[in-house]
């Protein structure tokens, strides 16, 4: 009975790392083709300053707007 526990224990073990492992794995390929990706952009934008400005684009379109807060504090 303890042999079956252990061995299970085991196979459970190793079924958890090999998902850890294929998750890692997987983020690591999504890293590099985020990494291709901008290289390309690079590599095929007409021009330095042209790239540059799509870049701050990307960044400002992906901050969430702030909310404006309203002080409705009289003194």
């Amino acid at each position: 009975m303890s042999t079956i526990i252990i061995l299970s224990s085991v196979i459970g073990a190793l079924l958890l790392f090999i998902y850890h492992r294929e998750v890692e794995h997987n983020r690591h390929i999504e890293a590099e083709h985020v990494e291709r990706r901008d290289l390309l952009d690079r590599i095929q934008a007409p021009s330095f300053g042209e790239y540059t400005s799509k870049v701050v684009r990307e960044k400002k379109a992906a901050q969430p707007d702030e909310p404006k807060v309203i002080d409705d504090y009289v003194s």
